[in-house]
């Protein structure tokens, strides 16, 4: 066995190198696509690209003409005028969606008639991903004539062969009649969330329908759409003029320029009186918005931060021009078998040879490696997968020095066919001593090193407050385990919020090695007590849960009002909620105390109890399946109490921090079911003012209810006036930071932050500090939830980025269109019969 185990190990990394290969390990998977980023930028054209041409909707086209967004009928004139210079296409790169304030004004009207009679413009439309394929039916309106046709006998693709789409956001309907070209706008990053593939198809109620690149490309070689043909998994045929090669999704590889590669004009210049129409004749011409706060921004490898438009742009560009590159992705048997060949010639050359001539053989070859990607990229544009041959190559180079060693039974020699002479066996000669002296017997000599069980144990000992610091532990009484001699710990889970605004406060405890300890108080658990119990929220804490640290004894309030107390639930800035019974219908109930005793003067002591005695019993008119009921207002002492709806279950706090998994649909029945709840208050006057997860209840079976409607506005007003801190403002509305007029648009907000929490697990503000998070709030825009994780659906981003608008004119205006806007998606998972 031993004269074959160099060849074994040779065989071996093969081996690894194809299971990493085959199971695409992630870490050689993302350093491909930088190899793939580092090709194209290295062989990418510098020069300009003559027939795509930019109009843009910039600062200059803005301070002469308005903000965008324009009126319609100034679109309008700007379409009429780039048409006049003759352009192959024209693709438009904003949506035109219904408005009924163009409508009422007449714009949508003006700008349908000017599309009317403009024969080569292509408009955009979004799209909503479905999880499975819909069954074919009709073609949809305005889209029959936009189907493309694919390249076999049944018409039909595989189900994963291209994306599945349940719904399409069309133009307006005035727009749509005058049959302008419609292709679908649609970015998806990479799992390392850069933009490098744009794809080309979807299906949509059986039919298969291109993008807006794809549709301009075939407009400028005059190709009409049904002559676009699919072959699947492999290409694209544009009319028998190009082919397009495509990844197993019909994805397009997209080839991104070295800097501005397009020639750009104002749309200032283009309504201008000067300008010269023939530079846009024959060519294809992007209008574009460029303004930051409504164009949407990619990651791609040539750029950290290229607009939606360049994209659009690069792809056309890529398609009408044939600057393609193609991956060779799909080729899994070849290169396996490219593999297995590199693996072999290794296993049967390198034995033979020297260490040193090893070493230059394999660095030899990872050079002519590098070098066959760069020429098969510059000349065939064609991008070879080699990481893997580079990975086996480089595991060839760390293994050679083992073949000198002893470690591998029969490598131990350079030449192994050659036989070794045998030297002749001495034996020992030990001498007599003479009498009186010891006897000295020769004996090998064992020195401590890292393998010494007792040494390893010292260094293990050693390192241990390392260790510890790392994993964050943190020791319950600091004892010894004598058997295995090192501390036993118990993880804390520490809620997100408290630690993003605690980092600076918490400190790791040094951690004892010997002797008896005392008790260890924790300065992390300090500080996020102290933490929690300025946000620990003040609803009524409605299951069976323990009662909370720090809470007065149960016995110590044995009854308010009528009600007996039966344990205590929670406690907030403003008093304690009790778990309590009527004894006059045995019904459960609970009870939130408001503590009245930090106002001293008498006016606005009653004052305060005026002004709760009247929000309470407005929302405890509100009878809703989704709302916690309000039975009683009274008062017991110095304390104000409500008793209210006793309910089993957990706050929507609770989950998140628990990191429950929720899925599409349960997140979106749970908003549906807060909408339904608002809504019905909103429509009888009452605000809610604090939405948030905490106020938020989920039953066992992911019914919801809203506590503390009507009572948030007291608790807050009272508080603030008082100079009580009030927590983080997570979920406050921008109104309410500033202090303007609040109405019922601000619970939209607060929603919006709610369910993007649910989404992401975090919220989308955040700030090292209370001034920082309210400047947040106020001024940032949070990161679209499907740029964070591409597996949210795309509609969560548009519900959530119109829910989370500064402007409430510019948010959604009633809670019920946010249901509409949740319907259709929650119906998609209905069992159709």
């Amino acid at each position: 066995m031993s004269k074959y185990s160099s060849y074994i190990l040779f065989l071996l990394i093969t081996i690894l190198a194809a299971l990493l290969y085959v199971n695409d390990f992630g870490p050689l998977a993302g350093l491909q696509k930088s190899v793939d980023d580092f090709l194209c930028q290295m062989t990418a054209a510098e020069d300009t690209r003559p027939n795509i041409v930019l109009v843009k909707l910039d600062g200059r086209a803005q301070n002469e003409y308005g903000m965008w967004p324009w009126d319609r009928d100034r679109i309008a004139d700007l379409l009429a005028a780039t048409a006049s210079g003759g352009p192959k296409a024209i693709a438009v790169t904003f949506e035109l969606t219904e408005d009924t304030r163009q409508d009422s004004a007449g714009h949508t009207d003006i700008l349908a008639e000017q599309l009317s009679w403009i024969e080569n413009i292509i408009l955009p439309y979004d799209i909503a991903l479905a999880t499975f394929r819909s069954p074919k039916t009709n073609n949809p309106d305005y889209l029959f004539h936009h189907s493309l046709t694919v390249d076999n006998p049944l018409g039909l693709l595989d189900e994963k062969a291209t994306m599945q789409v349940r719904k399409v956001f069309l133009p307006a309907e005035k727009i749509l009649q005058s049959e302008p070209f419609l292709g679908f706008d649609y970015n998806m990053p990479d799992d390392d969330r850069t933009l490098r593939h744009q794809a080309l198809v979807m299906n949509y109620e059986g039919y298969y329908y291109p993008s807006l690149s794809l549709l301009a490309a075939a407009m400028y070689y005059d190709v009409p759409t049904d002559q676009i043909k699919i072959v699947q998994g492999q290409k694209i045929i544009i009319g028998e003029k190009v082919e397009v090669p495509i990844n197993q999704n019909a994805e397009y590889f997209i080839n991104f320029p070295k800097g501005p590669a397009y020639t750009t004009y104002s749309a200032a210049d283009v309504l201008g009186e000067q300008f010269n129409y023939d530079v846009l004749k024959g060519k294809v011409v992007l209008v574009c918005v460029d303004d930051p706060s409504y164009t949407e921004y990619f990651r791609t490898p040539a750029s950290e931060a290229a607009p939606e438009y360049l994209v659009q742009a690069t792809v056309i560009e890529n398609l009408i021009n044939r600057n393609i590159i193609t991956p060779k992705d799909n080729q899994h048997a070849a290169n396996l078998l490219l593999l297995f060949l590199v693996g072999c010639l290794c296993a049967y050359f390198l034995p033979q040879v020297s260490l040193l001539y090893r070493m230059v053989i394999l660095f030899c070859g990872l050079f002519i490696l590098a070098n066959v990607n760069y020429f098969l990229v510059s000349s065939f544009r064609v991008i070879g997968q080699t990481v893997y041959i580079a990975l086996e190559l480089v595991l060839f180079m760390t293994a050679s020095p083992l073949l000198e060693s002893s470690l591998i039974p029969g490598t131990d020699k350079a030449a192994p066919d050659k036989p070794e002479k045998k030297k002749p066996v001495t034996k020992a000669r030990v001498e007599k001593p003479k009498s009186g002296e010891p006897v000295h017997v020769p004996m090998r000599q064992i020195s401590s090193s890292a393998s010494d069980p007792e040494n390893v144990m010292t260094e293990i000992l050693d390192a241990k407050p390392a260790a510890f610091h790392d994993h964050q532990a943190i020791s319950l009484d600091g004892e010894i385990d004598e058997t295995v001699a090192t501390p036993k710990f118990v993880a804390i889970d520490v809620d997100a919020a408290a630690a993003e605004e605690k980092t600076d406060q918490a400190a790791s405890p040094e951690t004892p090695t010997d002797g008896p300890q005392p008790e260890i108080i924790s300065p992390i658990s300090v500080a996020i007590d102290e933490q929690r119990g300025a946000d620990i929220t003040d609803e009524p804490a409605v299951s069976d849960s323990q009662p909370i640290p720090g809470a007065p004894a149960t016995d110590s309030v044995t009854h308010l009002g009528r009600y007996q107390i039966l344990g205590t639930l929670g406690r907030g800035a403003m008093g304690h909620v009790y778990k309590g019974v009527d004894p006059a219908i045995n019904r459960p109930v609970a009870l939130k105390t408001i503590r009245l005793d930090f106002v001293s003067d008498p006016d606005e002591m009653a004052e305060l109890k005026e002004r709760l005695f009247r929000e309470a019993q407005a929302a405890g008119k509100l009878s809703h399946p989704n709302i916690v009921t309000i039975y009683d207002i009274g008062s017991e002492g110095h304390l104000q109490y409500i008793a209210m709806e006793y309910l089993e279950g957990q706050t929507l706090e609770d989950m998140i921090k628990k990191k429950t998994k929720f899925n599409y649909r349960i997140i979106s029945q749970i908003i549906i079911q807060i909408c339904s709840a608002l809504d019905y208050a909103h429509e009888r006057g009452i605000v809610h003012r604090d939405i948030k997860p905490a106020n938020i209840m989920v039953l066992s079976d992911y019914r919801v209810k809203v506590m503390d409607f009507g009572i948030a506005r007291v608790d807050s007003s009272s508080m603030t006036k008082t100079g009580i801190a009030m927590g983080t403002p997570n979920y406050i509305s921008p109104e309410q930071l500033q202090g303007k007029a609040v109405d019922h648009r601000a619970d939209l907000f607060s929603l919006g932050v709610v369910m993007y929490e649910m989404l992401l697990g975090r919220r989308p503000f955040r700030g090292e500090n209370i001034t920082s998070l309210i400047y947040a709030i106020l001024n940032n825009e949070p990161e679209k939830p499907s740029n964070v994780n591409p597996q949210i659906p795309l509609l969560f981003d548009h519900i959530i980025g119109r829910a989370l608008k500064k402007d409430p004119q510019e948010r959604y205006q009633k809670a019920s269109d946010i249901v509409t806007s949740l319907f259709d998606f929650v119906e998609s998972f209905a069992v159709k019969k």
